[in-house]
């Protein structure tokens, strides 16, 4: 991939587009990540809760009685 020299110079499109497209992956490989090792997403504090708040399935009203009865 060519890198940029000059702050002042313009990203042409295909350049642009692909960097785009491997930050899209990376973004979900973390989230993946995180949605099957819950104990490293609570190391990444509240914005990969943030992050991952949409991808995490709804708690069942059971799962909320049992975390409940356990308090």
């Amino acid at each position: 991939m060519p890198e940029l020299k000059c702050a002042g110079q313009v990203i042409p499109e295909s350049l642009f587009l692909e960097r785009l497209e491997r930050s899209n992956e990376m973004r979900e490989f973390f989230i993946q990540m995180w949605l099957q090792n819950p104990a490293l997403a609570r190391q990444g504090g509240a914005k990969v809760r943030e992050i991952i708040a949409p991808f995490e399935s709804p708690t069942s009203p059971d799962e909320l009685q049992q975390r409940d009865s356990l308090d």
